[in-house]
């Protein structure tokens, strides 16, 4: 098969699994509103814990990685698990799936929890080198964007150094900064609330029905 219209195709599953949208789906479903009309208004799950209790957080964090793993597994399904490479267009069509879903006025959420999927996925160890260290981050702050931001510039270590100078290294390495970068773009409003220390704690928001994102 064409090496352009394999990394299309892995992009398009990808899209196809990040548009399940759990934060959104869950929000209706569970307490009959639009998430993103309350907390940050951000259809993801530091936003659900915010709205709708740790309890409906937990369980979406959980789908929208479930949701990467499945779609990473189908594109190994399709062309190998050894193509690190199409594995990670995969990656970059759930995130924009799960950030830019088109039923939802391409308005979603961060793509954090499915970044964790990709590599849960694709590179176990990758997630285990950047995962760990941001759970103490997260531990310790109790700040889930920066925590979020760590894992990334973590990622693109841990891709730098397993891929350098292997097959489709560089663009291995290329997309994972890719991907990194979205997610500091997708943050940029909390890196600025980081720097200026209005940041949210996590735990410290309140339940759908007393928060309204127009607060």
């Amino acid at each position: 098969m064409n090496e352009y219209l394999a990394r299309l195709i892995a992009v398009l599953i990808g899209y196809s699994f990040g548009c399940i949208q759990f934060a959104y789906i869950f929000g209706k479903a569970i307490k009959h509103i639009d998430i993103r009309q309350y907390g940050s208004g951000n259809a993801g799950t530091t936003n659900v814990i915010r709205v709708m209790g740790l309890k409906w957080g937990l369980i979406t964090l959980t789908c929208d990685i479930l949701k990467a793993v499945a779609g990473v597994l189908v594109c190994a399904l399709i062309f190998g698990y050894d193509q690190k490479y199409l594995l990670l267009w995969t990656g970059v069509g759930v995130v924009l799936g799960h950030n830019y879903p088109f039923y939802m006025q391409f308005k979603g959420g961060k793509g954090v929890a499915a970044m964790i999927g990709i590599f849960l996925a694709a590179d176990f160890r990758m997630l285990l080198i950047a995962g760990i260290p941001s759970l103490f981050v997260l531990y310790f702050s109790r700040y889930m964007s920066l925590a979020s931001l760590t894992y990334m510039v973590l990622l693109v270590v841990c891709a730098i150094c397993f891929y350098h100078g292997a097959p489709h290294g560089l663009e291995v390495i290329l997309l994972t900064s890719g991907l990194a970068a979205s997610t500091f773009w997708r943050h940029r409003a909390n890196i600025k609330r980081l720097l200026n220390g209005t940041e949210n704690r996590l735990g410290s928001g309140k339940k759908a029905g007393t928060q309204s994102k127009k607060e």
